[in-house]
């Protein structure tokens, strides 16, 4: 019986244990709940955002250009007529004055054979006027044989009668000319690089005329055309060496050197175009390759200003920038200049020192309030 009472008392002080234990776990889970609501609400996006540096000296401009033919044309018919024969075809070299194709015009030939009957025909006639002159003008020496008048007829006569030869010889010559077009010939040393046309094609007015027989380009003397931004102008001389590479032969370094300069500024490119001879010996290379132009320059100019290329957004109304003025998210215009190691030179409202976004982006708006924090380039 005394038992009973010490039992109740350890029976209750072992529920008010538990009880108190279920509470407080009860109260630290509220509490951790609690905790992993309000953080989303407390934790907010920050963008990251860099300070803009000064210039940045650069040895050489690394430039995209394309490889050209010095000489390239489309070889056309100069008289309507039928092709005749081809006597090459794509991939054929061909030297200057080779006879590439020859065409057929039988009114042509015609036309030749008339012109020639009438040369003939009035060096007949000026031959006979001439002899009568030549009898007159001896008869004439005999006083009173030959009135003044009928000489100076026959002279008259013998004179339009030469300027009757000269006339059919010129028209002669012009046919004469217009049959040697029928023969189509290089106008320089290069490779065919595309045939339209095959024999029995009529071609010239009324026929083709809108599509090239061949086309011809030159290979062992090219061109290389690069644009050169507008900062950089300075630095640029005619007979500079210039180094590049091609992707076909990645591994190998080929120079030539600036031969001419446009001396125009492009203004929807703020740049200059600059021609590059190189002498192809071999045909290595081809018209049309891409190049990598590495071009050497001075160190650019002060006051330009270099950010990252994802911080410059380019759309089809502006390219512009996000500048950080009391924390809101500016767009603002500017140009961009040369693009080299990842950075891109721009021009406009931002100066060195100046916060911009590292990664700018359209999903944000003109002037939103942003949280950022500072990280380096």
């Amino acid at each position: 019986m005394q038992l009973y009472p010490a039992l109740r008392s350890g029976f209750q002080l072992t529920f008010m244990a538990g009880m108190t234990f279920l509470l407080s776990q009860c109260g630290n889970s509220s509490a951790e709940k609690s905790r992993m609501e309000e953080a989303p609400a407390d934790e907010e996006i920050r963008y990251e955002a860099i300070r803009v540096t000064t210039s940045r000296p650069t040895s050489e401009l690394n430039l995209p250009g394309e490889l050209e033919s010095y000489y390239e044309t489309d070889i056309y018919p100069r008289v309507s007529s039928y092709v005749k024969a081809l006597h090459v075809d794509i991939g054929d070299q061909v030297r200057k004055g080779q006879v590439l194709a020859e065409l057929e015009a039988p009114e042509l030939t015609a036309n030749l054979t008339e012109a020639y009957s009438k040369v003939k025909a009035a060096e007949a006639v000026f031959g006979t006027s001439k002899a009568t002159f030549l009898r007159v003008l001896r008869t004439s020496r005999t006083l009173g044989a030959i009135s003044p008048v009928d000489l100076e007829s026959s002279r008259t006569k013998a004179i339009s009668d030469s300027l009757a030869v000269v006339a059919a010889n010129a028209h002669y010559s012009s046919v004469n000319q217009l049959v040697s077009y029928l023969k189509i010939t290089a106008p320089f040393t290069g490779v065919i690089t595309d045939r339209r046309l095959s024999p029995g094609a009529f071609v010239g007015p009324g026929g083709q005329n809108g599509i090239p027989i061949l086309k011809i380009k030159q290979l062992d003397r090219l061109r290389l055309r690069i644009a050169v931004p507008e900062a950089y102008l300075g630095d640029i001389r005619t007979g500079n060496p210039v180094q590049f590479t091609v992707r076909s032969f990645p591994n190998q370094t080929f120079t030539g050197r600036i031969n001419r300069i446009s001396n125009s500024v492009r203004p929807e490119t703020r740049s200059e175009m600059v021609e590059i001879d190189f002498q192809n010996k071999g045909g290595k290379l081809k018209p049309g390759m891409f190049a990598s132009v590495r071009l050497p320059v001075a160190s650019s100019g002060e006051g330009s200003v270099y950010v990252p290329k994802s911080a410059v957004i380019s759309t089809m109304e502006r390219t512009f920038i996000q500048k950080l003025v009391d924390g809101k998210a500016i767009r603002t215009t500017v140009q961009k200049g040369d693009d080299a190691a990842g950075q891109t030179q721009v021009f406009g409202d931002v100066k060195p020192g100046d916060i911009i976004l590292k990664t700018a982006s359209e999903d944000i708006d003109d002037q939103a309030p942003i949280k950022t924090q500072l990280v380096t380039q």
